[in-house]
């Protein structure tokens, strides 16, 4: 969220459509932490397809985009979003929702992962905002089913590392070695520096400071 929440009303024109929970769309002014486990696990689904997965240019297109995933709000959904002060969800209800829809994930994306991520996004897409999981229950950090059920696809393989296991490269950053095999990597900054020079006829490109250009080689002075 882009602010710290807070129970008073807040405005409805947060995050990016396609990435915006159901609640939202609906124009409440009275949501929670929750509308940021859904985006969450549009993220998720977005690494997996390596594409965008909702992707509405209205309010009630990006709705009916969720009913052909998730299929039809059931009755107990519809009580939670009209609690919630939804003032676009008896119109929504009146002139787009398409009813008898079901739910399509494990279809959508069974192709492209395993049963435990699909039970995953089902626990983080969820239309009704207070069953959503939370964000310990996401990572399997509390007690309860929800908690079980998401440490389940934790545990799938491949396995997560741990960061201090991952690959680490020689950075340079204005000429200067940042990690591993700085006299090496300062080498190959010199070398690189040298090399671009002559390709270019003598110009060099700069592109580490903000007012970065093409830089002309020095004037040469005249003969006597």
């Amino acid at each position: 969220m882009a602010r710290e929440y807070s129970p008073r009303p807040l405005t409805p024109g947060v995050v990016t459509i396609w990435y915006r929970a159901p609640e939202i769309l609906l124009g409440t002014k009275y949501y929670t932490q929750s509308v940021d486990m859904w985006s969450a696990g549009l993220i998720l689904v977005e690494l997996l397809l390596s594409t965008p997965c909702l992707t509405g240019d209205t309010p009630v297109e990006q709705l009916s985009l969720i009913v052909k995933l998730l299929g039809s709000p059931s009755s107990h959904d519809i009580a939670a979003l009209t609690a919630m002060g939804c003032p676009e969800l008896v119109r929504w209800r009146r002139e787009s929702l398409a009813s008898g829809r079901v739910d399509n994930v494990e279809r959508r994306f069974g192709s492209a992962t395993s049963v435990e991520t699909a039970n995953f996004l089902r626990g983080l897409l969820r239309w009704d905002p207070s069953a959503r999981w939370t964000a310990l229950e996401a990572l399997g950090q509390c007690r309860g089913s929800n908690a079980a059920d998401a440490e389940r696809w934790w545990r799938e393989s491949p396995r997560a590392i741990d960061k201090e296991l991952l690959p680490t490269y020689p950075e340079v950053r204005n000429g200067i070695a940042v990690g591993a095999n700085k006299g090496e990597a300062t080498g190959r900054a010199a070398k690189g520096s040298t090399s671009l020079a002559s390709t270019h006829h003598g110009y060099v490109f700069d592109f580490d400071g903000p007012g970065s250009a093409l830089k002309r080689p020095a004037k040469r002075p005249r003969g006597m």
